[in-house]
This record gives C-alpha cells, structure tokens and sequence, in this order.
C-alpha cells in the first residue's frame, strides 16, 4: 500500500553482498548518520557528505553565556550609579550585540555547509 502524501512516493531498490552492506554502514557511521535511506540519497544526488563538528562552536557559545552573565551583572551595578557611567554601559552593550551577531553569522555559516 503506498502512501499518497508522501514527498518521495518512488522506491529505487538494490541488493548488496554482506560485505557491501558492512561497507556501506561504516561509511554511515564515519559520516555520523543513522538512516541508510538518508546517506543513500545523499551519497548518490551530491557524491560526498559534509560533516560539519559543532563542537567548538558551542564551547564558544557556552563561554560567551558566561561572559554575557558577568556583563550583565557589571551593567546592573553601572545601572545603579547612573550617569557617571552611561557611556561605558552603552559601550559594553554595544560590544556584547556585536559578538553574539557574529556567533550566530558563525552558526548560519556552519548549517549552510552542513546542509550542502
């Protein structure tokens, strides 16, 4: 029974040896994916699969939180005085907009060559 509302609604079937399929799955595993189907598709439009490691990606962002939590805790102090540090407040809020504009420039660039 085959589905109607389904996007890919055409099966293309092949058989492989056991050792082509063992093959196939370290591939997927080296790629880090766990639908056959997927890296099938993937590997037969494009050739090649892009890994993209978000790890370094998101230890900066943690440590940004962190550093974001700290100026927000200078920002409330500065707050308090008011006047005297007006423009310094405006300047650390200034420069905390621009870094989290670049790490999400930094993100969008990783999802584009992940998804390419």
């Amino acid at each position: 029974m085959e589905k109607q509302n389904r996007t890919r609604n055409i099966q293309v079937l092949f058989r492989v040896t056991p050792q082509e399929k063992e093959f196939i799955q370290e591939k997927m595993r080296l790629c880090h994916m766990n639908n056959m189907q997927a890296y099938m598709r993937q590997m037969m439009m494009k050739g090649y699969i892009v890994d993209v490691d978000f790890t370094v990606l998101k230890e900066i962002a943690a440590e940004m939180q962190k550093i974001d939590i700290a100026a927000k805790q200078i920002l409330r102090f500065v707050d308090t005085f008011g006047a005297p540090y007006a423009a310094d407040a405006a300047w650390l809020r200034q420069k905390q907009a621009e870094c989290w504009d670049l790490m999400r420039q930094l993100f969008k660039e990783a999802m584009k060559l992940s998804k390419a």
